[in-house]
């Protein structure tokens, strides 16, 4: 572990030198990657249209700029029952947000190394909540190098920016931005016929501007090694291992509430992909996760991750995509120490001519929070989330795109200051040249 923190610094350097030219001509996830959108575990609804990623773009360098408008009905995801008067200051839970950015994207091969960029900078603005109006600066950069035709990586770096998930996050009265930002080395050696051994450092930060305590502001670091062995180009089985140490940078021990300042978090896991046939494939992950609370054992937990996706394209303008996960993240608070997520995903994309496309995603998430602490006498927590997008995505000319989706949700909890239902429309353009 001494060795892997000291190659974390030489790690954060070279990936800091990937995303300088986004910094360094203030140019513009999640996550500069496909979308402008709040992070995974966010639940307000994307404030922008889907944009272009680096990777197989049609010049070297693109400039990408758009504009979107979204109608929310509950920003703050609040109960039927909650007096927005009261908690808001006014007499409607629903605002419109504008959202504006622009993107430079690089694509850059040279010999057998390759190198992307895409930062992007966007303006966000709530007409009626005008106090959670922010300004991300966004980024992902990656080197693809290959050292031998046997000995390849990637060194990269990302940032993102977003609001927390005021579906748990509960003062609506304060503007909490989520910032993540990841740093990581990988390394792929191929060992003689399919097999690859492979290797890895990752540096994470997560910084929220409000303590948000259940979740908490940290800085992790992990190393991974593991064993690969591709079948041809129809299958591959991969066994990975990965150590992670982490300390949490913006609280102290607590013993009365058992908060902890660290942890460590192990995972062994198993992934598998396979070529079915030409229109059909399957991803397979399945892991044991041990998570340790450095000093308060009733804090720690184990269980097993998953995820299963199947991808099938059923005719040249067919495609669906049908996914279930299952994770463990830590969540403290008297009530619970972690939680157990389970999602199961449907998503049909109808490419009804070469310039229109029409989306269709259905959703249901599970959370379980486990394991309250002693002396705890509540109902234990249990929320489920049930979600409905349609969008339809029109390319006018060959660089202008626009869009527009309708989505609904609805979530039941144990909990009635956790249950709420919300709808979100959003119309937006982008153009790349």
């Amino acid at each position: 572990m001494n060795k892997m923190n000291l190659a974390v610094p030489a790690l954060a350097l070279a990936a800091a030198l990937v995303a300088l030219p986004a910094h360094t001509q203030q140019a513009p996830e999640n996550q500069p990657a496909d979308t402008q959108r709040p992070a995974e575990d966010a639940e307000l609804p994307p404030v922008a249209v889907p944009q272009p990623s680096a990777a197989g773009q049609e010049r070297t360098v693109m400039v990408v700029v758009g504009s979107s408008l979204t109608w929310d009905s509950n920003v703050f995801r609040l109960p039927d029952s909650a007096d927005p008067q009261a908690q808001l200051g006014r007499s409607s839970k629903s605002d419109r947000i504008s959202t504006t950015y622009a993107g430079l994207r690089v694509d850059k091969q040279y010999a057998q190394q390759r190198f992307l960029l895409d930062a992007t900078v966007t303006a966000i603005r709530y007409r009626a909540f005008s106090y959670l109006d922010f300004d991300p600066v966004e980024y992902r950069g990656e080197w693809q190098w290959h050292l031998t035709p046997r000995v390849s990586g990637a060194l990269g770096a990302d940032r993102s920016q977003a609001l927390a998930n005021y579906g748990d996050f509960r003062n609506a009265s304060q503007r909490n931005v989520l910032i993540n930002e990841n740093r990581r080395l990988s390394v792929d050696g191929w060992l003689f016929g399919g097999w690859h051994l492979l290797g890895g450092l990752r540096q994470r930060e997560i910084n929220y501007s409000v303590p948000f305590p259940q979740v908490g502001s940290f800085r992790e670091t992990a190393g991974e090694a593991g064993l690969k062995y591709l079948a041809g180009t129809a299958a591959s089985l991969t066994v990975n291992f990965r150590s992670t140490s982490g300390h949490y940078t913006d609280r102290v021990l607590d013993p009365v509430a058992l908060l902890d300042d660290g942890f460590t978090r192990s995972e062994s896991e198993l992934l598998a992909t396979w070529i079915v046939t030409g229109k059909s494939t399957l991803d397979a992950r399945l892991a044991r996760v041990d998570y340790r609370s450095n000093h308060f054992a009733e804090r720690s937990f184990s269980g097993t991750a998953a995820t299963l996706g199947h991808r099938w394209a059923a005719t040249g303008k067919l495609s669906v995509n049908l996914a279930f996960s299952r994770e463990l993240q830590p969540w403290e608070d008297s009530s619970a120490s972690y939680r157990v997520d389970q999602r199961l995903s449907l998503g049909p994309l109808w490419q009804m001519t070469d310039r229109t496309a029409l989306r269709l995603s259905l959703g249901r998430e599970a959370r379980d929070y486990r394991n309250p602490v002693a002396g705890f006498t509540g109902t234990t927590r249990r929320d489920t989330l049930r979600s409905a997008q349609i969008a339809l995505d029109w390319r006018l000319l060959r660089n202008l795109s626009v869009n527009a989706s309708l989505q609904r949700q609805r979530q039941t909890s144990t909990d009635p200051a956790f249950e709420f239902e919300a709808g979100v429309a959003t119309l937006g353009a982008s153009l790349k040249f």
